[in-house]
C-alpha cells in the first residue's frame, strides 16, 4: 500500500496573501475598472505599504491615504465636505444620508432594522460583529431569501477585540453602528455587483456629502473566510477607513494548491462604521464625541473632564498612530507624537489625555452594555457573558480609581447615563421598550465586583510573589478569569502597568473556543427519510408501517457488535430522543413476535428503534409491515413536561424580567428542568409567583397551536425570540405557540391545551453557573405524585413527634436547636478526651509512642492533635494515632521514617490486589498510590501566620485493615504502644 504524503493546507490569511498578487497582476478582471475610469480614477502603487490604490488627485496624493502612510488624519480641525463648508451633521443625520443615497439607486435597497447583537441564530458566535453575520450561513448560501434584497442597515455590533485601542485611536469602540449594504445574487435573480456597488457609494460620498473626488481613495484588497474569497476595496478619505467593499465572489477548492471557482451564489457586503461618518465631516477631535453627544455631555458635566485642550488637539490628528494592533513599538510611537505636539515625553502626553480616555471608555462600555442586556445577553463568567462581565467592571474600575463614583452619583447617577444613551439611539434605534429588571442587572455585577475585589486582592499578592513580581500577559488574564477582577484593579494591586496587548490577547483565546460535534455512530445517508407520524396526529399510539432496513448495533467506538436490532421505518409514531426530551419506548410486532422498544433516536433523517432481541433473520425482515405500539402513560408524562417547560418559562419571564432566555432543558418521565439566563438566584418568593403564574395558564385553557413555517417568514412573524432552545437546522422550523402567550421552534411532543398538562409544581431552584439558573419541576401526574409524597412525608413527620401539621415546623426548629447544642458539648467532650490522652502521653517517658484511641477519627486528629505540637517538641517526642482505618502522626524526623511505612503499604496493597486478581482470573491493572501525606508540621498561632515546627513532620494516611502490618512496622522502629 502507497503511503500517502502529508501536506500542509494554508490558512485563510495565508490563502489571501497568496491570492492577493494574483488579483493585483489581473486587476482588471477582478476590481471594477469600469466605474473606477468612469469617475476619473487612475491606479498608483503606494511608495510606503506597496499596496495598490486608485485616486484622481494624481498630482497632490502621495500615498494609497491610509492614515499609518499618510502619518496622520487630515480632516481634523477642517472637516470635510459638507462639514467643511460649516454644514455640520448629527450621528443619525449621517445614517439618512446614507439611507437616501442607497434608496434612490437606479436598484433602490430596502432600509431595514437591526438584529439582535445576541446572534441567537447561530451556533457558531455569541455576538454580531458585522452586518453580515445576521444573514450567514442561510441567506449567503441561497437557502434562504433574505428580507429584502438589496438591502441597508444600521447594524449594532460587538467586538472585543478592540478594548486596547479605545479612547486613544480615536475611532475603535467595543459596540458600534456598522451601515450594512448586502446584495445577495443567485442564478435565478441577478441584482447587481461591483461596478453598481462601487458606483452608488462614491454617489453617497460625493453627492450626499459633498466630498471631493480628490480626497477619495480607493485601496485593492482580497477578503478571505468560510472556505469563500473575493476582491474587496476600502474606501479611505483623508486618512480614515470610511468603510469597505467585499464582493464574495470565490469558492476555494484546494487551500493547497490555491485553486478557486466562481461561486454560484455571489454576495456584495459593504461595512460602513457610522461613527465615523460626521467625525469625517465636522473634523472633531475624535469619533467618540459624535457616537455619545448626550452621554458624553452628561459625563462630562458630573466628572468635569476636559475634552477640549491644546494638547488634546495637537494630539488628535495623530491617534491614528497607536492602533496596537498595527503598531510595532507602541513606546516609540508615545514619543514621536509627543515631539509633535510640543510634549515634554511620552508619560506626560499620556497622562494629559488619560482623563478624555477614561471618560470616553466609560461612554462606550456602557452603551455597549446597554444594547447587550436589552438584546437578552447577561454578564457572566462563561462565553459571551465574560466579554460582558470584562468590560462593566473595567467601566466600574475606571470610576473608582478617578474617584468619579460618587461625581457621577453612584448606580442613580450610572443608570442616567443609560438614559443618555437611550436618547442618543432613539433617534435611529427608535424609542426603547421598558426593561424593569436592567437596574437590578447592573446593581448585580456592582455588588460582585464590590466583593471579588476584597476577596480577591490577597490572591493576587500571592501571584506576584510567586511570580517574583513579574506577570506577563497570560498571568494578567489568570488572573481576571480566576479571581474575577479587573485589568485596572490587578494594576492597583500589583502597581504593574496593564499590557498594551491584554485585551487583543483575551480576543485571540475567545475566537479558539470551538463547540465540538456529536459523532455519528450510524450511516444513514442513503437510507429513506422516516416520515414523523407524532407530528401529524400527538394521540397516535398504535400504527402499521413497513421496515425499510435493519442495521447492526455498534459499539462507542463504531465497531459491529454483530447484534441486529436497530429497525428502521418508512414512518413511526415512536418519537425519538432530542429537544431535551426522552424518547418514547413500547412495543413492535415483527413477523408475529413481540419486541420491546427500548431506546429511540434519529439519525440524519432517519429514526432507528433500539429493540431488546437480536433479528437473526433480519436481512430477509426488510419490506415487511409491522405493527407499533407506543406507551401511552410515557407519552402523556413526557408531554406533559416538554408542555410545562413552555409555560415555566413564560411565567419566569414575566415573573423575573425580559433578560430570561432558554438556557437547556431536559424533560425525563420522573421530573423535568428548564435552564434560563437569569443574575442571581431565585428567591422563594419568585419561585413561588412562577408556580402560581404556570398554573393560571393552566386553568385558562389556552390552545396551544403547532403548524410548521419556513425560517423567513417565521423570524418576520415573530423574531428572535423564537429560538429559545438554540439554533433549529434547515429551512423550515416547527412552531409551537400557546395562544399567543409563549411562541417558540421547537420539536417534542407537546399537549392541544394547557388544561392537559393538570398541574406543575416547582421542586428546586438553584444556580447551576454564572448567570444561569434551573428550576426543577414536575407535571401532570407527576406532579400529583410529588403532591402526594409530600402529603405522606408531613403525616409521617406528625405521627413520629405527635403533633399537629401546622405546628411541625416549631418542632422541628426546636429539635435541631437541641441537637446542634448536643453536637457542640458532644465536640467539647472529645477534645478533653483527646487532651487527657496527649497529657497523659507527654508524661510517657517513652520518647515515640503509638496509640488506638477510641472513636477518633481523622477529623477530630487534626482538629486537637496539633495544638500540643510545640508541647511535643520540646518534650522531644513523637505521637502516632490509629484511628478508623488511617493513621495520624506528629513524629521527629529522625524517629520515624514515614517514606518506609508508605512503601510497605503500597507493595501490600499491590499484593492484595495481584492474588485478587489471580483467583478471578482477570488482568492485573496498574493501582493508584496510597493516600499518603507528608508534610511540614505547622501550628496555628492567633492573629499570625502559621508557625513551622522545625524537624517534625505532619503524616495522615490511609491504611485500610493493615493494622497488623503498620504496627508491627511502629514497634521495629522503636514506638512503643500507649494504653490508657
Amino acid at each position: 500500500m502507497t503511503e500517502m504524503k502529508e501536506v500542509k493546507a494554508m490558512t485563510p490569511k495565508e490563502f489571501k496573501a497568496k491570492s492577493k498578487p494574483k488579483f493585483a497582476a489581473n486587476f482588471e478582471e477582478y476590481y471594477p475598472v469600469n466605474t473606477l475610469r468612469k469617475y476619473g480614477f487612475e491606479r498608483h502603487e503606494c511608495p510606503i505599504c506597496h499596496e495598490h490604490y486608485w485616486s484622481t488627485a494624481t498630482t497632490r496624493v502621495k500615498t494609497c491615504g491610509d492614515s499609518n502612510c499618510e502619518g496622520k488624519y487630515k480632516f481634523i480641525g477642517t472637516g470635510c465636505g459638507i462639514g467643511a463648508k460649516g454644514h455640520k451633521i448629527t450621528i443619525d443625520e449621517a445614517w439618512k444620508t446614507y439611507e437616501k443615497a442607497l434608496t434612490s439607486t437606479e436598484i433602490p435597497a430596502t432600509a431595514i432594522k437591526r438584529y439582535p447583537v445576541v446572534a441567537r441564530w447561530r451556533n457558531d458566535v455569541d455576538f454580531v460583529a458585522a452586518g453580515i453575520y445576521c444573514f450567514q450561513p442561510y441567506c449567503v448560501t441561497g437557502q434562504l431569501e433574505p428580507p429584502a434584497n438589496p438591502l441597508i442597515c444600521p447594524q449594532f455590533c460587538l467586538r472585543f477585540n478592540d478594548l486596547d485601542n479605545i479612547g486613544i485611536s480615536g475611532r475603535h469602540f467595543s459596540g458600534f453602528i456598522m451601515i450594512g449594504l448586502q446584495v445577495f445574487n443567485s442564478p435565478q435573480k441577478y441584482v447587481y455587483f461591483k461596478e453598481e456597488c462601487v458606483d452608488y457609494n462614491l454617489r453617497w460620498l460625493t453627492k450626499e456629502l459633498e466630498i471631493e473626488l480628490d480626497d477619495i481613495t480607493l485601496i485593492e484588497d482580497v477578503w478571505c473566510g468560510g472556505g469563500n474569497l473575493g476582491p474587496s476595496i476600502e474606501m479611505f478619505v483623508k486618512g480614515l477607513e470610511v468603510g469597505n467593499m467585499v464582493f464574495t465572489q470565490y469558492k476555494i477548492l484546494d487551500f493547497v494548491k490555491g485553486e478557486f471557482e466562481p461561486l454560484k451564489h455571489q454576495v456584495i457586503d459593504v461595512g460602513i462604521g457610522l461613527e465615523r461618518i460626521p467625525w469625517l465631516i465636522n473634523g472633531t477631535p475624535t469619533s467618540y464625541l459624535e457616537a455619545f453627544p448626550g452621554a458624553v455631555k452628561y459625563l462630562q458635566s458630573k466628572l468635569g473632564v476636559t475634552l477640549e485642550s491644546d494638547v488634546i488637539s495637537k494630539f488628535a490628528p495623530y491617534c491614528c498612530l497607536l492602533n496596537l494592533d498595527e503598531c510595532k513599538d507602541v513606546n516609540k510611537a508615545w514619543a514621536d507624537i509627543a515631539k509633535e505636539c510640543g510634549v515634554e515625553n511620552r508619560e506626560v502626553l499620556q497622562k494629559a489625555i488619560q482623563p478624555a480616555r477614561d471618560l470616553y471608555i466609560i461612554a462606550d462600555h456602557s452603551r455597549t452594555m446597554l444594547i447587550a442586556i436589552y438584546d437578552g445577553a447577561l454578564p457572566s463568567a462563561v462565553g459571551g457573558g465574560a466579554n460582558l462581565r470584562n468590560i462593566v467592571r473595567r467601566m466600574f474600575s475606571i470610576l473608582a480609581k478617578n474617584g468619579w463614583w460618587e461625581k457621577l452619583g453612584g448606580m442613580d447617577g450610572l443608570m442616567e447615563l443609560f438614559e443618555c444613551h437611550k436618547k442618543d439611539l432613539e433617534k435611529i434605534y427608535g424609542k426603547f421598550d421598558e426593561y424593569k429588571s436592567f437596574r437590578k442587572i447592573i446593581e448585580m455585577e456592582y455588588q460582585r465586583w464590590c466583593t471579588t475585589d476584597i476577596e480577591s486582592q490577597q490572591k493576587v499578592q500571592t501571584l506576584l510573589k510567586k511570580k517574583k513580581g513579574v506577570l506577563t500577559v497570560d498571568d494578567w488574564i489568570f488572573a481576571m478569569k480566576s479571581y474575577g477582577l479587573s485589568p485596572d484593579k490587578i494594576n492597583e494591586i500589583s502597581k504593574l502597568p496593564i499590557p498594551d496587548n491584554l485585551y487583543t490577547k483575551l480576543a485571540e483565546l475567545e475566537d479558539q473556543r470551538v463547540k465540538m460535534l456529536p459523532t455519528e455512530l450510524y450511516e444513514t445517508a442513503d437510507i429513506p427519510e422516516t416520515k414523523e407520524l407524532f407530528y401529524e396526529n400527538g394521540d397516535l399510539r398504535e400504527f402499521n408501517s413497513e421496515i425499510v432496513s435493519i442495521l447492526e448495533k455498534v459499539d462507542e467506538k463504531g465497531k459491529g457488535t454483530g447484534v441486529h436490532n436497530l429497525v428502521i421505518l418508512k414512518e413511526s409514531a415512536f418519537y425519538p430522543i432530542g429537544g431535551g426530551q426522552d424518547n418514547d419506548t413500547g412495543k413492535i410486532k415483527i413477523d408475529g413476535v413481540i419486541y420491546d422498544v427500548t431506546y429511540v433516536e434519529k439519525v440524519g433523517k432517519c429514526i432507528l428503534h433500539h429493540i431488546n432481541s437480536d433479528l437473526k433473520n433480519w436481512n430477509e425482515l426488510k419490506g415487511q409491515v409491522v405493527t407499533g405500539y407506543v406507551d401511552d402513560q410515557r407519552r402523556n408524562q413526557l408531554r406533559a413536561h416538554h408542555t410545562a417547560t413552555h409555560i415555566i418559562h413564560q411565567a419566569a419571564h414575566q415573573v423575573l424580567g425580559p433578560h430570561v432566555w432558554q438556557n437547556g432543558a431536559k424533560k425525563t418521565v420522573e421530573e423535568a428542568h428548564l435552564d434560563i439566563t437569569h443574575f442571581s438566584s431565585i428567591t422563594r418568593e419568585e419561585e413561588n409567583a412562577i408556580e402560581k403564574l404556570a398554573n393560571e395558564m393552566i386553568r385558562k385553557s389556552l390552545k396551544i397551536n403547532k403548524f410548521v413555517l419556513s425560517k423567513e417568514e417565521a423570524e418576520k412573524r415573530y423574531g428572535f425570540s423564537l429560538y429559545q432552545g438554540g439554533v433549529v437546522a434547515g429551512n423550515e422550523v416547527r412552531i409551537v405557540d400557546i395562544s399567543g402567550y409563549d411562541t417558540e421552534a421547537c420539536c417534542g411532543t407537546h399537549c392541544d391545551n394547557t388544561s392537559q398538562v393538570g398541574l406543575i409544581r416547582i421542586i428546586k431552584t438553584n444556580r447551576i453557573s454564572d448567570g444561569v439558573v434551573r428550576i426543577r419541576f414536575v407535571a401532570g401526574d407527576a406532579a400529583y405524585k410529588n403532591m402526594a409524597m409530600e402529603k405522606n412525608l408531613i403525616n409521617d413527620l406528625c405521627d413520629s413527634y405527635s403533633v399537629l401539621p401546622e405546628v411541625l415546623q416549631p418542632t422541628l426548629e426546636r429539635i435541631f436547636t437541641d441537637y446542634k447544642k448536643l453536637t457542640k458539648q458532644s465536640s467539647k467532650m472529645i477534645g478533653e478526651i483527646f487532651n487527657l490522652y496527649m497529657r497523659v502521653i507527654l508524661d510517657e517517658k517513652n520518647k515515640m509512642v503509638f496509640a488506638s484511641i477510641p472513636g477518633a477519627t481523622q477529623t477530630t486528629c487534626v482538629s486537637f492533635i496539633p495544638q500540643h505540637a510545640p508541647e511535643f517538641k520540646k518534650a522531644g517526642k513523637s505521637v502516632l494515632v490509629l484511628a478508623e482505618g488511617m493513621i495520624y502522626a506528629l513524629v521527629n524526623t529522625s524517629d520515624f521514617k514515614a517514606e518506609e511505612l508508605k512503601e510497605i503499604l503500597e507493595k501490600s496493597k499491590v499484593s492484595k490486589r495481584k492474588q485478587e486478581k489471580k483467583e478471578e482470573g482477570k488482568e492485573e491493572k496498574k493501582e493508584k498510590s496510597v493516600p499518603f501525606r507528608i508534610s511540614p508540621l505547622k501550628v496555628k498561632v492567633k492573629g499570625k501566620k502559621p508557625e513551622v515546627i522545625e524537624g517534625y513532620v505532619e503524616v495522615t494516611g490511609s491504611i485500610g485493615g493493615n493494622v497488623t502490618l503498620v504496627t508491627d512496622f511502629l514497634k521495629k522502629a522503636g514506638f512503643i504502644e500507649f494504653q490508657l
